[in-house]
C-alpha cells in the first residue's frame, strides 16, 4: 500500500496586511491524503499537530485543514485504520509555519513492494529476492485462502522437474509472501487451488515483486433441486427460491422442481418461502456442478395474520316517541352546547327547533320562560303565552314556565319537540299547543 500525504503551510490567520509591523502568531496547515492501492482519496484519516490539540479528519476528497497553528517548526501525524490493520506506524512530517513564506511537504508510506521489503527484513536473511501478492478467483474476484504458493528453481533429478525452494499458503485475506530468496538461479512462482493452477511468473531481478494471481478455480455452476412438504414428502408447487444477492430467482413447477445455471462457484444463500409454510434459509458452497438433485423440505406454520383493526364511531342513539318524527335536540348536541349557555332557555334557542318560539315574559312581577308554536294564536297582551305541554322525564310539572326558568342547563340530557298534530294523537287535548319532551341526566 502507499499512502502520500501532501501537507502545506498556507497564509496566516490572524495576519496584519503588507506594510504593517504586527507579528504573525498562527497559520493554517492543508493537506490531501490518497490511497495509491485504490487509486482513490483516503477519507476519515484524523490528522493531527504533535503537541497540540488541534485534530482535523480528512473528508471523502482525502482533504484536512487545521486552522490556528502557532508560527513555528511542527510535526504533522496521522492514523487511518488500514495501517493499524497492516500492523504500520507513520513518520512525522515536519512543517514549519511562518508569516513570511509558503512550506510544501510531501510524506510517503511505503508502496507495496517497499512494505514487502520492510516485512521480509523481519525474517531470517537470505537472498535479495521477495515476492508477494494476492490470490483471487478468476471469476467472482473472492480472495482464496489456504492457495499453495511455490517458488521453484532449475530442473533437477531423472525427470527434470523444478526443484522447490520455497512454499507458502496464503492467509484467509488471500495473500502470501516469499521473502529472502537465492538470486543464484531464475525463479518461478506457481500458485495452485486444489485442482486449479495459476500461469506461472519467472522472476530473474533481485528486489520485491508484487504478483497477483487470479485463478479459474471452475466453470460457473448449475443447481437444480426440489422443494418438499417435510411431514409428507410430497412435493410443493409454486414455492419461492431465490439465491440471495442475485438475480436468480424461481418458482417451483408442479413437481416442487427449480433451477439455475450460470451461478458462480463459491458459497450461496438459498431461501424458501411460500405461505402457510415456515420460510427456510440454507447455505451452499459448490466449486462445480455438484450442487444437483438438491431437497428442501419445508414445515408447516400457523399463518399468523396481522391483527384487523375495526375503528367505529358511536353514534349519538335519537330515541325518538312512536309515532313522531324527531325533532329535538341529542345527547351529544346538548353537550357541545350546554358549556356556552346559562339557563335552559339558551340550550332552547341554540337548538334551533323548527316552529318553536322561545322567549322571556312577565307575569306579574316574576319572569317566566314562554315556549310556543310560533303560529300560535296570541292575544293582544304580549305577557301572553301559549305554553306547549312540558313533560320532564316522561312527568308532567306544575308550572313549567317557573321550572324551565329556574332549570340547571346541565341537568339536561336531551329534548323532543312533538308537534300538535302528532301531540293531539298521543296527549289528546293536552297536546293542542305542541308537546315538549325533556329527559334530565
Amino acid at each position: 500500500m502507499s499512502i502520500l500525504l501532501a501537507v502545506a503551510s498556507v497564509g496566516a490567520a490572524g495576519s496584519s496586511a503588507a506594510g504593517q509591523d504586527t507579528v504573525r502568531t498562527t497559520g493554517n496547515i492543508l493537506g490531501s491524503i490518497f490511497d495509491s492501492t485504490t487509486s482513490a482519496p483516503l477519507a476519515n484519516a484524523r490528522v493531527t499537530v504533535f503537541g497540540t490539540s488541534l485534530v482535523a479528519e480528512s473528508n471523502e476528497q482525502g482533504r484536512f485543514r487545521l486552522d490556528g497553528v502557532p508560527v513555528g517548526e511542527h510535526s504533522v501525524v496521522y492514523f487511518h485504520q488500514r495501517l493499524a490493520t497492516l500492523g504500520l506506524g507513520t513518520t512525522p512530517v515536519q512543517v514549519l509555519v511562518d508569516g513570511e513564506s509558503v512550506s510544501r511537504v510531501t510524506l510517503t508510506v511505503p508502496s507495496r513492494s517497499t512494505l514487502l521489503s520492510a516485512w521480509c527484513s523481519a525474517e531470517p536473511e537470505g537472498g535479495p529476492i521477495s515476492a508477494g501478492g494476492i490470490v483471487t478467483d478468476a471469476l467472482t474476484g473472492v480472495p482464496l485462502p489456504r492457495a499453495t504458493v511455490r517458488a521453484l528453481g532449475s530442473r533437477t533429478g531423472i525427470l527434470q522437474r523444478r526443484r522447490v525452494v520455497r512454499k507458502v499458503r496464503t492467509e484467509a485475506s488471500g495473500e502470501f509472501r516469499l521473502c529472502n530468496l537465492d538470486a543464484s538461479e531464475p525463479l518461478m512462482v506457481t500458485v495452485a487451488f486444489g485442482n486449479s493452477d495459476g500461469t506461472p511468473v519467472q522472476i530473474a531481478a533481485p528486489g520485491s515483486h508484487i504478483l497477483d494471481f487470479a485463478i479459474d478455480i471452475s466453470d460457473p455452476v448449475t443447481i437444480t433441486g426440489s422443494v418438499l412438504d417435510y411431514a409428507t414428502r410430497a412435493p410443493i408447487r409454486g414455492a419461492h427460491v431465490q439465491l440471495v444477492g442475485s438475480d436468480h430467482s424461481q418458482l417451483t413447477d408442479a413437481d416442487g422442481v427449480f433451477g439455475f445455471t450460470d451461478v458462480p462457484p463459491g458459497k450461496q444463500i438459498i431461501e424458501t418461502s411460500l405461505l402457510g409454510y415456515a420460510p427456510r434459509v440454507d447455505s451452499l458452497t459448490v466449486f462445480s456442478n455438484e450442487a444437483l438433485g438438491l431437497e428442501i423440505e419445508l414445515a408447516t406454520e400457523a399463518i399468523a395474520l396481522e391483527p384487523l383493526v375495526v375503528v367505529g364511531r358511536r353514534r349519538e342513539p335519537v330515541f325518538t316517541t312512536p309515532g313522531t318524527r324527531f325533532s329535538g335536540v341529542t345527547e351529544a348536541q346538548v353537550d357541545s352546547i350546554a358549556h356556552r349557555v346559562v339557563d335552559f332557555a339558551g340550550i332552547a334557542r341554540e337548538a334551533r327547533m323548527p316552529g318553536l318560539s322561545i322567549k322571556q315574559v312577565m307575569s306579574g312581577d316574576e319572569e317566566i320562560l314562554c315556549i310556543e308554536m310560533s303560529r300560535s294564536w296570541r292575544s293582544g297582551d304580549p305577557a301572553s303565552c301559549n305554553m306547549v305541554h312540558v313533560l320532564v322525564n316522561d312527568a308532567p310539572i306544575a308550572n313549567p314556565q317557573v321550572f324551565l326558568q329556574h332549570m340547571n342547563p346541565r341537568d339536561v340530557r336531551r329534548i323532543q319537540f312533538i308537534t300538535p298534530i302528532e301531540a293531539g294523537v298521543l296527549y289528546g287535548t293536552r297536546g293542542a299547543a305542541g308537546v315538549l319532551l325533556i329527559y334530565l341526566r
